[in-house]
């Protein structure tokens, strides 16, 4: 099972492992879910845990999948010291299979590189989504077309045509700002429903 992320960083080198890599909320690229009632909710490629444990908090049922097992102890350490309960699993999301449905499924910062490994997680994870449910993904934005390690607005919304998508949209992801002068990010995001 490769922990290759889609820069070519191995994510066990990346993540400490002892809850303090940890992110909050991701308010931006999850806005679209912020108003939904609570229900069931599934992170591939949840990293730290950072989203899966802010749905908890907001009352969603949550399970997070990565690969990295540094990243799940992580997640696991955070929600514990978070007081919520969710379920984090250390598999490989391109061969896992969910035992359910969820109304929410979000895969942010986590896509393979283009190819066979980024159509199965993409094709898992409308498979995952419950009718009147809600796919929100995001990546790094490509700014050039034969860099198949990140994504184009055209490749996420092609992805996800046969739902019926909410939002399309550039943005620029929430950079670290503790070194001085701000660091443009770019990013693409879609959010996407299935009808009942």
């Amino acid at each position: 099972m490769s922990t290759v992320g889609p820069g070519g960083a191995d994510w066990d080198e990346i993540y400490a492992g002892d809850g303090s890599d940890t992110e909050s909320f991701d308010h931006q690229m999850l806005s679209n879910a912020l108003d939904l009632p609570p229900g069931k909710a599934l992170d591939l490629g949840c990293g730290a845990g950072g989203n899966a444990i802010g749905l908890a908090q907001r009352g969603w049922i949550t399970t997070g999948v990565d690969s990295s097992h540094r990243a799940v102890r992580s997640a696991r350490i955070s929600a514990a010291g978070a007081r919520v309960e969710a379920t984090f699993l250390q598999t490989d999301m391109i061969t896992w299979k969910p035992d359910g449905l969820y109304d929410l499924v979000l895969s942010l910062f986590a896509l393979p590189p283009r190819g066979p490994d980024r159509d199965a997680l993409m094709s898992l994870a409308k498979q995952a989504l419950a009718p009147g449910g809600l796919i929100v993904v995001g990546e790094w934005e490509t700014i050039d077309s034969y860099d198949g390690r990140y994504v184009t607005l055209s490749e996420l919304t092609d992805a996800l045509s046969d739902l019926e998508i909410i939002r399309a949209e550039a943005v620029d992801a929430d950079p670290d700002m503790s070194r001085g002068e701000p660091i443009s990010w770019p990013a693409v995001v879609v959010a996407a429903c299935r009808h009942h």
